[in-house]
């Protein structure tokens, strides 16, 4: 027993001795493991959108078939005959307030056309459903309801010098697509492609010799089509 103590006690400092699943060497240090402040692997982007608040800016051209459905009975007879076709195009610029909760998001968006003979101003609930599954283009379904008002001009331009004091406003329902491309985990581009049925009232006032002013009250029905660009920043989550 004495003579393996002895020898126990002779063995040199580089030794390696297995306990436990551990390997110990030398005077005591441990082999295998990593050091305990070594920095810790980032993880990937893995280029998905993401943010619970989304601010966007919009812009693109756009295209107003006004008098699409004008032969539809929203029109009163003795006004129809006065109705030509008409059709506007112009730049389209907006912006929208987006809440996200998991794939779908929900918020108002505000959108302004500039048509040569008046301007169309729409603001309404905005719904929207994304394929996040998808990384790097994320294919999105678009649907909102709006209401719509005119300014700047009349709507038929025809009866421009006839009419007076003429105001119009509706509503209308617009269903789009698109593509969205994350750049960094904060911003985020977008094409999208919006159909929109809109339908609009007129009221005013046109005046009859030897009658004075007389009030009228009109409407008209029709198409919107519009391809934007949009840029927008993702905040929270």
């Amino acid at each position: 027993m004495t003579t393996l103590g002895a020898s126990a006690q002779e063995l040199p400092g580089t030794f390696a001795v297995e306990q436990n699943g551990v390997t110990l060497a030398g005077d005591g240090d441990v082999v295998g493991e990593e050091p305990s402040d070594s920095p810790e692997r980032r993880k990937v982007y893995e280029k998905r959108v993401g943010g619970i608040v989304w601010l966007e800016a919009t812009a693109g051209p756009s295209r107003f078939d006004v008098t699409r459905f004008r032969t539809l009975k929203i029109i009163p007879d003795q006004v129809s005959s006065f109705i030509p076709s008409v059709v506007v195009s112009g730049p389209e610029f907006g912006a929208a307030l987006r809440f996200r909760a998991g794939s779908s998001t929900i918020g108002a968006r505000f959108k302004h056309a500039d048509y040569d003979s008046f301007d169309l101003t729409s603001v309404g609930l905005d719904l929207g459903f994304l394929i996040r599954a998808v990384p790097y283009v994320h294919p999105s379904i678009r649907l909102g309801f709006n209401y719509c008002m005119t300014t700047g001009g009349l709507i038929i331009p025809e009866l421009q010098g006839d009419l007076n004091n003429v105001r119009s406003q509706g509503g209308g329902a617009s269903i789009g697509a698109g593509l969205r491309i994350p750049i960094v985990r904060w911003l985020s581009i977008a094409a999208d492609f919006d159909y929109s049925i809109i339908g609009l009232s007129f009221r005013g006032s046109y005046n009859v010799p030897g009658i004075g002013a007389v009030g009228f009250t009109a409407g008209t029905a029709g198409t919107a089509i519009a391809g934007t660009f949009a840029l927008t920043v993702h905040l929270g989550g």
